[in-house]
């Protein structure tokens, strides 16, 4: 019995089993990504690659991956989007938007989770403060719309994300 376990063994294909490993391991850090300062639907994308490897050949034709490629370049780029549109519609300048991408970076490793929200309130705020030299009460609502931006760009791309997992199972 205990020969046959190990013929069984033997005979599996490791290198798909780590395929499908690596793409678990990096949707996971898609997901995260949504949230975190870099960008996870970029790395999520690379899940997909690794699933497609370990999946086999033949896999959905090159459309689909322009179609998973183009989910990835806009969820990128709509977090700083709805960042910007936030700060300018609460009347912030691109000094917000800036401070808000710094204070997101630095508080995603100080006091995690809570950096997350109140690094870029904190560094809009600061930059409005600094930089335009605008009032307490205007940067406050500078850094209130950086961050309501912020966390509209973090929905998008969780949905985005999610949208290119759905995909790349099916």
């Amino acid at each position: 019995m205990f020969s046959e376990l190990i013929n069984w063994f033997a005979g599996l294909d490791y290198s798909a089993g780590a395929m499908y490993v690596a793409a678990v391991v990096l949707y996971i850090a898609g997901f995260l990504g949504a949230v975190l300062p870099y960008p996870g639907c970029l790395v999520a994308l690379g899940g997909s690659v690794c699933y497609a490897v370990a999946a086999g050949a033949p896999y959905p034709a090159w459309w689909f991956w322009m179609i998973l490629l183009a989910l990835a370049v806009f969820g990128t780029l709509v977090d700083n989007i709805t960042t910007a549109l936030g700060a300018r519609k609460f009347g912030g300048s691109k000094h917000a938007f800036w401070g808000s991408m710094i204070g997101l970076f630095v508080g995603a490793f100080f006091v995690f989770p809570f950096g997350i929200i109140i690094g870029p309130f904190l560094g809009a705020f600061i930059a409005e403060l600094h930089f335009q030299r605008k009032s307490t009460k205007d940067s406050a609502k500078s850094g209130l719309g950086a961050t309501l931006g912020l966390l509209a760009g973090v929905l998008g791309k969780i949905i985005v994300v999610s949208i290119m997992l759905v995909l790349t199972l099916l």
